[in-house]
């Protein structure tokens, strides 16, 4: 047996966790020809084949199983030994990964990043863009800034601030409408991620299909599609007040439609002062 290379393990055992390549690749942020090259190559190494092709996916072979199942045992005590080595830092620097949506960071987030900068010039913030959830569990960031009614244990954290949600529309698409009835409007609906929000579950349930002429998995460019006209939409109070362009718009009521902001964290990062420097900024920002 040749040396190993472990990095490949990783997109071994994403494989095996997600069942398709495609799936890999996009959690990994690489392309598929990727992971293939870094399967073939660790399979190489071990001169066995861990994976099994078939129609529905890429399923382990048994001889794979246990060896999987003891590389995953191994990773997941090495990600709690980072989590506890980082969650005992007690120096203000360093590097510190931050998770949060495009419609709170295009909104919100621009000008207390840059206050917090100012107040802690040796913390790198790395900014990670997404609707999806990551596991903070892994490290995949340390901060969570996130729209939870309630957020997942074993995850702690502050409430930052509620976030109620309205209708609306640009003034070109509502000078269009013959009638004032929210069941003629055309509408601007939510995809993948968002649908399974409070306010993408009450969109699905409110709005016929019929009527829905886009969608998509992030507010921002839902607010772009409404100030172009496309049609009238649900937004987050906040992101629709920093547009120039769009007004509320009656409908189907909204008033008890709010979610809060959280920022969330591992219960081993709690006690990083990074982590905690940066809640309390967070928090005391948005008060």
């Amino acid at each position: 047996m040749q040396h190993i290379n472990w990095d490949n393990l990783r997109f071994v055992l994403t494989v095996a966790k997600r069942g398709t390549i495609a799936s890999a690749a996009r959690e990994l942020g690489v392309n598929r020809s990727t992971v293939l090259r870094r399967i073939a190559a660790f399979q190489d190494d071990l001169n066995c084949r861990i994976f099994e092709p078939s129609a529905t996916g890429y399923a382990l072979t048994p001889q794979a199983e246990r060896m999987i199942q003891a590389a995953r045992e191994v990773e997941n005590t090495l990600y709690d030994m980072q989590r506890e080595i980082a969650g005992s830092e007690l120096r203000l620097e360093g590097e510190l990964r931050v998770t949060t949506t495009d419609s709170f960071m295009v909104s919100i987030l621009g000008p207390i990043l840059a206050d917090f900068h100012r107040a802690h010039p040796r913390i790198v913030v790395d900014v990670l863009i997404t609707n999806s959830v990551l596991n903070l569990d892994r490290r995949d960031a340390d901060v969570a800034i996130r729209p939870t009614g309630s957020p997942d244990p074993p995850l702690v954290g502050r409430r930052l601030a509620s976030l109620p949600f309205g209708i609306y529309a640009s003034p070109a698409y509502i000078a269009t409408l013959d009638t004032e009835s929210w069941r003629d409007y055309r509408w601007v609906g939510m995809e993948s991620s968002l649908r399974a929000t409070p306010p993408g579950v009450w969109f699905d349930a409110t709005i016929p299909l019929s009527q829905v002429c886009f969608r998509s998995d992030s507010f921002v460019a839902i607010k772009v599609a409404l100030e172009n006209g496309l049609g009238a939409g649900l937004l987050p109070c906040f992101l629709a007040e920093s547009s120039s362009v769009l007004a509320p718009l009656t409908g189907p009521n909204v008033q008890n439609l709010t979610t809060a902001m959280w920022a969330l964290t591992h219960p081993d990062l709690a006690r990083s002062a990074r982590v905690r420097a940066f809640i309390h900024h967070l928090a005391s920002a948005l008060a």
